[in-house]
């Protein structure tokens, strides 16, 4: 178990890391190269965007929320949002998004999908299953740090009879760890100033370092 859990730290941390490095590399191409062009015209859809208010942020939320549940991954759409809309608001229609999504396939797995047929397609996530056998906010959490398919834990709770509460606890907390990064990884891509974006950039590995150490220490507590 303890070998499992450093190997999915690992794992999910090399995946963000990697995720940083490429928004840091491409921040210094659109300062520096002819991609400059790119950053003038994300300023003006920027701006477009601005002038719908609060339409834009609900618009935004239902489409990632219809996204996700095509399959597009919620990071993605997290670093989009952090972009058009900044850190914050950025973070926050991105939590949302995120949290509904998981939260349709969640109610969609607990009212119509066939036990049985779930429980073959999840037959190769013993380790998932372990954990969430009894769910709580605290495994939900460690549940959305592991390298696997956020549909998966949706359907696994679905199937399990998780209390509506705990799963939105849970799954909003669990999301924070991935989202914080790459909302502020996203944000330094709509920024002119190359010292803020570059500010921005080493905000996010920080987080990234510190959420990483949050969750090795919570696994060890829960001992999962």
């Amino acid at each position: 178990m303890q070998s499992d859990e450093n190997a999915d730290s690992r794992r999910e941390s090399r995946r963000l890391l990697a995720t940083a490095l490429v928004v840091a590399g491409l921040v210094v191409a659109l300062q520096f190269t002819p991609l400059k062009q790119w950053l003038q015209e994300v300023q003006t859809l920027k701006a477009w965007v601005a002038n719908y208010g609060w339409k834009a942020h609900v618009f935004f939320v239902l489409g990632s929320v219809g996204a996700i549940a095509l399959g597009v991954p919620r990071l993605m759409l997290c670093g989009l949002g952090g972009v058009l809309f900044g850190f914050a608001e950025g973070l926050i229609v991105s939590q949302m998004a995120g949290v509904l999504g998981a939260y349709g396939a969640f109610l969609l797995t607990r009212r119509w999908a066939p036990k049985q047929w779930v429980e073959r397609k999840l037959a190769g996530s013993d380790s998932l299953r372990r954990l969430l056998a009894h769910p709580s906010v605290g495994t939900i959490f460690v549940a959305r740090q592991l390298p696997v398919p956020g549909i998966i834990p949706n359907v696994l709770l679905g199937v399990v009879g998780t209390r509506h509460s705990t799963f939105l606890i849970g799954t909003f907390l669990g999301y924070l760890p991935s989202n914080i990064p790459i909302a502020l990884a996203g944000s330094s891509m709509g920024k002119e100033s190359l010292q803020r974006a570059i500010l921005q950039v080493s905000l996010s590995m920080s987080a990234l370092a510190v959420f990483s150490v949050l969750i090795f220490w919570i696994r060890r507590r829960l001992k999962v």
